[in-house]
């Protein structure tokens, strides 16, 4: 994993802006603290920062210049399967053994096409000076690793993260008011835009020719989220079976130590199964923690004990302050606020006093349906649609809410907003921390038309995306919350720390598999993730595979001193906060007051659901302070 940044101007050459790309590179030293260097050659300018995992050697570092042609390359990454990849290339003279060199030398030799045969995480940036000049930009079919781009006529500037490309770009860049309306809901600002109007995401999958007057995009690899195989349950369970131990013997390619994060749940403990298998001196980190809610320690020592692996403790030191807080979110370079970024910052923070390479579960739920929402929204269409089912059902939520304590009238409360959404408006009003449909002193706490954010969220790929309401569901979870919010939290805060994070379960065969497994193989209203469940129950103790699944909120009253969330509450108050163009005033102070007085709110909302809106709002108010 590395920070790359890059820049071409065909007609003016990239020299007047040197010094700004320089800081722009600087400021995103993080992510490769083994080494950086940025030079210029012809019109582009090269910037990479190293964190060295695969050939560790000063040869490999970057730019790479090719020993056999007039070509380099900035790469941000591991391609797994590259000691396969350079048998195809043993009549080409190589000097390295790095996977940067095989990726070079392969576009070079076999053109685009060799794009379609890695296997791992990345985003590159190839510089082909051999005749006509031009720069091929890739990124990986999940979008794992980021790659921002801007364009404008023939100069165009390409990087890990927006505060490298912002260095040389800052007076020309305008808010995009419908991203920054759409984070108001959910929390994150959904790819390929970004909250810049002239900055953008190069699409997961893609690869982008830029050539002078010209700027194409093509498909690495194309996911179908239609079409789905015949085989039995059995059957793919015994395939994802063969084809996760594949996808976890890839991630464990490196040169330095591999560590897998050993949570409580059924996908990281897979992953720490078949590591064991493949390599018995794994090292699995679990974090402990003083909170019985979220301590894992005593499941984890079940899963080591099983399976007879290592296992370490990372006791977070968390120390959240106010200081701390506004560097990780401020990190992101644009508005985002999923308060779990906190939790991983901390954990990749102690694991890189350990080791370079975590191997995590994400991608899991997403692949699988571990999450039970994704299943009963597939009822909530069918049932929601039907005239006679939409009249009655409404009814019997409305009456239940009355009959329900606290938690299970929220729930109730949320699936009853839902019951009336159009199809394109069910799945952003379901993961929408702030509801476009929350209502305060009978109306609304927005003061804007959030209808601009169902709009945005729904342009959002929309030619990739499926017909049929199931696939959907499985679509949207996986290129829009996933890429956009998850991706993005566990990327930005592993770097931030120099540690790489890598994710077996979006292995490219094992995620086509996947995909076309039929949705009620993989789940019911009783049961998600059914497979991944079935393969779990083989390996270890019964009852360890039954725990529901845990979230992470932070309660930010008791975390930060009573100084510093007091200096949280009046910034967000004073007169001229930019939350205030945005979201009524008062409603903001009926979120503080919600913490000192639980019954001054609705129960529509929980205590977490507070410090989210109020996180949303600090995000927001801190970025713009400081963009």
């Amino acid at each position: 994993m590395c920070g790359i940044l890059g820049a071409v101007d065909f007609e003016n050459g990239t020299g007047k802006y040197s010094d700004a790309l320089l800081k722009g590179l600087n400021s995103i030293a993080h992510r490769g603290p083994d080494g950086s260097r940025g030079i210029t050659v012809y019109n582009s300018f090269l910037g990479h920062n190293r964190l060295s995992i695969i050939d560790l050697s000063s040869e490999a570092d970057q730019p790479m210049k090719s020993v056999n042609s007039d070509a380099y390359i900035i790469y941000n990454g591991e391609i797994y399967n590259y000691s396969e990849l350079r048998a195809d290339l043993k009549n080409i003279k190589l000097r390295t053994r790095s996977d940067t060199e095989v990726l070079l030398e392969g576009y070079l030799n076999y053109g685009t096409d060799f794009f379609r045969k890695l296997r791992g995480i990345y985003a590159f940036a190839i510089f082909d000076f051999r005749g006509q000049h031009r720069v091929i930009l890739g990124r990986d079919p999940s979008g794992v690793k980021p790659l921002y781009i801007y364009s404008s006529k023939n100069y165009h500037i390409f990087g890990s993260e927006i505060k490298a490309l912002k260095a040389a770009l800052k007076s020309e860049l305008k808010v995009n008011e419908d991203v920054l309306k759409t984070f108001l809901n959910l929390g994150y600002c959904p790819e390929p835009y970004t909250i810049y109007k002239e900055i953008s995401c190069l699409e997961p999958g893609y690869f982008a020719e830029i050539e002078k007057d010209i700027f194409r995009k093509s498909e690495i690899i194309k996911y179908d989220f239609e079409k789905k195989n015949t085989y039995t349950i059995d059957e793919n369970t015994e395939r994802v079976e063969a084809k996760l131990r594949k996808a976890v013997e890839r991630n464990l390619t490196a040169d330095v130590e591999v560590a897998v994060a050993l949570s409580g749940g059924i996908d990281s403990s897979l992953i720490y199964y078949y590591a064991n298998s493949i390599n018995n001196n794994i090292r699995g980190l679990t974090v402990r923690s003083d909170d019985e809610e979220y301590n894992e320690a005593e499941i984890a020592k079940i899963y080591s004990g099983t399976v007879n692996g290592n296992l370490d403790f990372v006791d977070i030191d968390s120390g959240l302050n106010l200081e701390t807080l506004e560097k990780i979110f401020l990190n992101f370079d644009q508005p985002y606020a999923d308060s779990s970024a906190i939790n991983v910052y901390f954990l990749t923070r102690a694991t890189g006093k350990i080791t370079k390479v975590l191997i995590g579960g994400d991608g899991g739920d997403e692949l699988f349906n571990g999450y039970p929402s994704q299943t009963w929204l597939t009822y909530i269409y069918r049932y929601g649609n039907s005239r006679f089912m939409n009249r009655t059902g409404k009814l019997l939520m409305d009456s239940g809410l009355k009959l329900m304590n606290s938690n299970g009238r929220r729930t109730l409360k949320r699936f009853s907003d839902l019951w009336n959404d159009r199809p394109e408006e069910i799945l952003y009003d379901w993961h929408s921390w702030f509801p476009r449909k929350t209502e305060y002193h009978n109306g609304s706490p927005f003061l804007f038309n959030t209808d601009t954010g169902v709009e945005l969220y729904n342009s959002v790929f929309r030619k990739d995306m499926p017909p049929e309401f199931s696939n959907r569901v499985v679509f949207d979870y996986f290129r829009k919350q996933m890429l956009s919010d998850y991706l993005r939290k566990t990327d930005m805060m592993s770097m931030l720390n120099g540690v790489e994070y890598r994710v077996p379960f979006l292995d490219e065969d094992l995620t086509d598999f996947s995909l076309k497994i039929p949705f009620k193989q993989k789940s019911s209203l009783k049961v998600p993730k059914k497979i991944l469940r079935s393969i779990h129950g083989k390996i270890y103790p019964p009852e360890t595979g039954k725990a529901a699944k845990r979230g992470f909120t932070i309660p930010l009253d008791n975390s930060l001193n009573k100084d510093e969330f007091g200096f949280v509450k009046e910034s967000l108050i004073k007169n001229g906060n930019i939350t205030h163009q945005y979201i009524k005033k008062d409603y903001i102070e009926y979120l503080f007051e919600g913490l000192k007085n639980r019954n001054s709110v609705s129960n529509d909302i929980s205590r977490a659901g507070i410090y989210q809106r109020i996180l949303m709002l600090y995000s927001l108010s801190i970025w713009h302070e400081r963009k």
